[in-house]
């Protein structure tokens, strides 16, 4: 990357806050995270900052990707679409600079949401609850942060590879209902095809690898090793699998000591995963796109 970079980051930034859509579910997220708190403070005795932190877990899996992809979807298609791409490529910034500096400019938006429902959190844990667990606050945080730049990444890499407006929001949409509402369908039903039974709690091991890159499990599965309270990952089962089985991670479902690729921390390299490849892949396709 060049000096180019944090320029269009700037201009993305900018571009990307005047969503009123994006803004409204930034409220949404900041408004959902403002209820719960006082909701939890009123109806519930004897709970600790730290076990309420968990509640973020699932306004967040449920909000941010949603934001994250409004952010992103559009990021460089809509530049084609307007032909203003022609005028941007030819100042100085050259393509490399204008990927790069649009997922950073996108990735920031995203990045003010989870701070501002972070710091509301912070906040009222300390006035409810009397203290903060600073630590798994800020674990959690940097894990959301992660969560919300892999889609962030996937929406603007989508967005670099296809020429139409209507082809990125397809695409975009279409992964997320994957990960959310197909993702028990791809993975547990092949399972049954083959065993003639839906997986039970210690599956084939293929099937947990399978299952763990979702980037909602990946995330789920990170954040409930920083907070004290669950966090159960925000899909559609269609008890195709052991009811057991849900909200159990991969490693708890192995016989025995899990392997690396089955541990928590995996997570992150699934995330990593749905962010470098869109990218490199939108990359690619943009570098010897004929503009």
């Amino acid at each position: 990357m060049t000096s180019h970079v944090p320029t269009v980051a700037r201009k993305e930034f900018d571009d990307a806050g005047r969503s009123k859509l994006l803004w409204s579910l930034i409220g949404l997220l900041v408004g959902l995270v403002v209820i719960g708190y006082v909701a939890i403070w009123y109806t519930v005795d004897d709970v600790t900052a730290a076990e309420v932190l968990s509640f973020l877990g699932t306004p967040l899996q449920v909000i941010l990707p949603v934001a994250a992809l409004i952010a992103g979807y559009m990021a460089v298609v809509g530049e084609r679409r307007s032909g203003s791409i022609k005028l941007l490529l030819g100042l100085p910034p050259n393509r490399t600079d204008v990927l790069f500096g649009k997922l950073l400019g996108r990735t920031a938006v995203v990045g003010l949401a989870v701070a501002l429902a972070f710091l509301v959190s912070l906040v009222l844990g300390a006035v409810f609850f009397g203290s903060v667990p600073f630590v798994d606050w800020l674990g959690f945080a940097a894990i959301s942060l992660l969560f919300g730049t892999t889609f962030v990444g996937l929406a603007v890499g989508v967005s670099a590879a296809v020429s139409t407006r209507g082809k990125s929001m397809a695409i975009v949409v279409g992964l997320y209902m994957v990960f959310v509402a197909l993702w028990e369908l791809l993975t547990a039903g092949p399972y049954h095809l083959l065993y003639d039974e839906g997986p039970p709690v210690e599956a084939e091991t293929w099937y947990l690898v399978l299952d763990q890159f979702n980037p909602i499990f990946a995330y789920t599965n990170l954040a409930n090793e920083v907070v004290e309270g669950s966090i159960f990952p925000f899909q559609f089962q269609y008890g195709l699998q052991s009811m057991e089985a849900y909200g159990m991670t991969p490693a708890e479902r192995y016989p025995g000591d899990a392997p690396f690729y089955l541990q928590e921390w995996f997570g992150v390299v699934v995330l990593l995963f749905w962010l470098a490849v869109p990218v490199a892949i939108g990359y690619y396709r943009f570098e010897r796109t004929d503009l």
